[in-house]
């Protein structure tokens, strides 16, 4: 919605998947663009719906091929809070690898490892 309503011209690209895989098809697709220099603005909701690490690497590399990088709806979080965002996620990441996403393991440690977070948040 937001750039239709400033006339700009739209393709929407879509991944599931972690902004930790560097493979997702569109992912790919969107860097090849920007590479060729066929898209000059590219809108996101958040920073970690692109790329869950090194964003300031990819707004420097857009912003040498022609495109900006526009952010809807930048969250405010704490640095701190950021963090714990951030180790949940590697966490969750690799958890799925070692026992699958839909595996009960899985989703026992990642509960686990919210569950610690508070508790050492609260002490």
């Amino acid at each position: 919605q937001y750039a239709k309503e400033r006339g700009w011209q739209v393709q929407i690209f879509k991944d599931i998947g972690s902004g930790l895989n560097e493979n997702r098809k569109n992912y790919r697709k969107l860097l090849e663009l920007v590479t060729n220099g066929e898209v000059s603005k590219v809108i996101i909701t958040y920073p970690d719906r692109l790329t869950r690490f090194g964003f300031k690497t990819l707004e420097f590399f857009f912003k040498e091929n022609g495109a900006e990088i526009i952010i809807i709806n930048d969250k405010e979080n704490s640095p701190r809070e950021e963090l714990i965002e951030d180790l949940i996620t590697i966490i969750s990441h690799f958890a799925g690898k070692l026992y699958g996403m839909r595996s009960h393991k899985y989703k026992k440690l990642k509960e686990g490892v919210k569950k610690l977070i508070e508790e050492v948040e609260n002490d």
